[in-house]
C-alpha cells in the first residue's frame, strides 16, 4: 500500500511540475544554441559579441534552472496542503492507511522532486562556470581545453591549500568530498521539506490555525532556527568527522587525527550537525504524524 501512495504522490506532483519543466527545457536548448555558436563567424567583432551573448545565455540559463527549483519547492508545498488540508484532504484522511504512511508518500515525493531540481540548478551553474572558463581561455582542441581548466582547478587548490596551511588534496579526494557534500545538502533539502509539512500541519490545527497562511512561515522558520541551533549545540559536545580518502573513508573524534590528516592531503568532513538534524527530524516526523491523526481540522 505504501508503494501505490508513493506512486500516486509522485504522479500528483509530476502533473503539476511538467509544464515548468517542459518550459525550462525549451529555455535550455535556447541558451545551449547561443552559447554553442560560433560567434567568430559574425566578422571582425565576433569574439567579443560571441563572448557577451555566451555569458548572457549561461546567465539565463542559471537563474531559469534556479526559478525552476523556486517553483517546484513552491508546487511541492502546495500540492501536499490541497491534498491534505483541503477539499480532496477529505477523501485522503479517509483511506485505510496510518497517517504516518500518508505523510512519508508526500514527503518522500516532495523531497525527490525538490532534490531533482536542485540537482539540475548545480549541474546549470557547475556546466556554465567550465564552459565560460574554456571559452575565455581561447582553447582550440577539447584536449587543451580540459588541461587548461584542470590546470587553473589545481592552481586555485595550490592556492588555497597554501594559504589555509595544509597540504595539497588529490582531485580523488576533492572529488569523494563533493560526493559527501551533496549527500549532505541532499539530506538537508529532505528534513527542510519535511520541517515544512510540519509547519503547515501544525498552521491547520487549533489555536495555531488563527493566522492562517501566515502562520506556516512563521512556524517553518521558528522551527529551522531552533533545528539548527540544538544539532549545533549538541554538534558541539560531541564532534565526530569523516576522514575522506582516495579510496574510503573513516570516522574519527580526535582533533590531532583531523589535523594529521589535514597535513597529508586527506579531507575532513564534520557529519556531527547532519547526523542530529536527522535525529530531530525523526521526532518531527512523529510528532506530525500525530498531528495528523488526532489534531487536524481539513478544510473544504
Amino acid at each position: 500500500m505504501l508503494g501505490k501512495l508513493i506512486k500516486h504522490s509522485m504522479k500528483a506532483n509530476a502533473s503539476r511540475l511538467y509544464p515548468i519543466y517542459i518550459a525550462m527545457g525549451i529555455i535550455t536548448v535556447v541558451m545551449l544554441i547561443l552559447m554553442l555558436v560560433d560567434w567568430t563567424k559574425w566578422g571582425d567583432n565576433g569574439s567579443g559579441l560571441g563572448l557577451t551573448v555566451k555569458m548572457f545565455a549561461a546567465g539565463a540559463l542559471c537563474l531559469t534552472a534556479f526559478i525552476c527549483m523556486i517553483l517546484t519547492v513552491v508546487v511541492v508545498l502546495v500540492e501536499f496542503r490541497r491534498s491534505m488540508y483541503r477539499r480532496e484532504g477529505q477523501l485522503t484522511m479517509t483511506l485505510p492507511v496510518k497517517a504516518s504512511s500518508l505523510l512519508f508518500s508526500k514527503w518522500f515525493a516532495g523531497s525527490f522532486w525538490i532534490n531533482v531540481s536542485f540537482a539540475a540548478f548545480c549541474l546549470c551553474l557547475g556546466g556554465s562556470f567550465i564552459y565560460l572558463v574554456r571559452h575565455s581561455m581561447g582553447a582550440v582542441s577539447d584536449t587543451s581545453q580540459g588541461e587548461s581548466v584542470s590546470s587553473i582547478l589545481n592552481e586555485l587548490i595550490t592556492q588555497l591549500a597554501g594559504a589555509a596551511g595544509i597540504a595539497v588534496p588529490s582531485m580523488n579526494v576533492i572529488r569523494n568530498m563533493a560526493v559527501f557534500y551533496a549527500v549532505g545538502w541532499a539530506i538537508r533539502y529532505c528534513v527542510y521539506v519535511l520541517t515544512a509539512y510540519f509547519a503547515i500541519t501544525l498552521s491547520v490545527c487549533r489555536p495555531f490555525n488563527k493566522l492562517r497562511r501566515l502562520g506556516s512561515f512563521i512556524y517553518f522558520f521558528g522551527v529551522t532556527i531552533v533545528v539548527s541551533t540544538v544539532a549545533r549545540l549538541l554538534a558541539n559536545v560531541l564532534k565526530v568527522y569523516l576522514v575522506v580518502t582516495e579510496s574510503a573513508f573513516t570516522f574519527t573524534v580526535s582533533d590531532a587525527e583531523l589535523q594529521a590528516a589535514w597535513d597529508r592531503g586527506l579531507g575532513t568532513i564534520s557529519i556531527t550537525n547532519i547526523y542530529f538534524t536527522v535525529i530531530m527530524a525523526v521526532g518531527l516526523f512523529l510528532l506530525t504524524s500525530v498531528l495528523i491523526d488526532r489534531k487536524v481540522n481539513v478544510n473544504a
